[in-house]
Parts: C-alpha cells; structure tokens; sequence
C-alpha cells in the first residue's frame, strides 16, 4: 500500500561544520497516516534522510546521523534545551523552551526550523541528558540564583 504525499516542503536550513555556517536544503514530505522523510542535502549533494512515525522522530532520526559527523543544525529543534512534547504535539513543527519559567507553566514555543545559532545547538543525547536533568528539577529551583538545572 503506497500512501500518497499530504504535505512536502523545502526549505533551507543553515549546518554548522567547524564554526562555518552554510545553507543547505531540507525536503519535508509527510502522509496522510502522519509519517515523516526528512531529506537534508549538502550543497555538494550529499544526501541524508530521516524517516519515521511523527516529525520529531524523523527530525531526531536525521539529527543522529549528521550528530556522529559533527553537523549542527542550526534550528530550534537541535536546541539542548528544547523539547517536543509527546501526544498531541508529535507531528506538529512546535517544540518547548525549557527555562527557568517553564518550571511554573509558562510554555515558550518555537518553529522547529527556526533558526538558532550553532552555540546553542548539541546532539540528540546532549539533548535528551538536559531534558531528563530538567525533568528531575524541583519546581522551586525557578527562584534560586544561577543555573536551574545541574
């Protein structure tokens, strides 16, 4: 049973390799039953793709091939401190910002493709580390100085 494409876009995403930053493109194609290809290509043609259930499983399974080449994607959803919440959010391109305030319910949201600077960007585990430091962070830790998660 072949599943015809729902939706397909392609857009352009800044990589950081060694401090450089360069634009590449990223095909998006999903189905109707919500699963995801992700095609990152570099400008020399060099081509990796991630597929699953869901864009956040997609996005992550991308990410883990390119992480092992020391690629940074440069958009929000490559952020250490973002989060694609499970359930309702699974195939929507809207991730969280874990900070201090989200602690005490204020969500802060970003595009998943959104640009964000090669500083903030680390790998699927760095990620998933930083999301399981904050998911053990006592809710008051949001009116101590310094560091909310350690």
């Amino acid at each position: 049973m072949n599943e015809q494409v729902e939706y397909r876009v392609v857009e352009r995403i800044t990589v950081a390799i060694d401090g450089v930053e360069t634009v590449w493109s990223l095909d998006q194609q999903a189905t109707e039953g919500s699963y995801w290809t992700l095609v990152l290509t570099a400008p020399d043609g060099a081509s990796w793709t991630g597929a699953a259930q869901g864009l956040w499983n997609a996005f992550v399974e991308l990410r883990r091939q390119t992480d092992q080449l020391g690629y940074k994607l440069c958009c929000a959803g490559a952020r250490v401190d973002v989060i694609m919440r499970k359930g309702r959010d699974w195939s929507n391109d809207g991730v969280y910002i874990l900070s201090r305030r989200t602690l005490l319910g204020i969500h802060h949201r970003a595009l998943m493709m959104d640009y964000a600077p090669a500083s903030k960007i680390g790998t699927v585990e760095e990620q998933e580390a930083r999301y399981d430091r904050w998911l053990a962070t006592p809710w008051w830790r949001a009116f101590v100085p310094g560091e909310v998660t350690r």
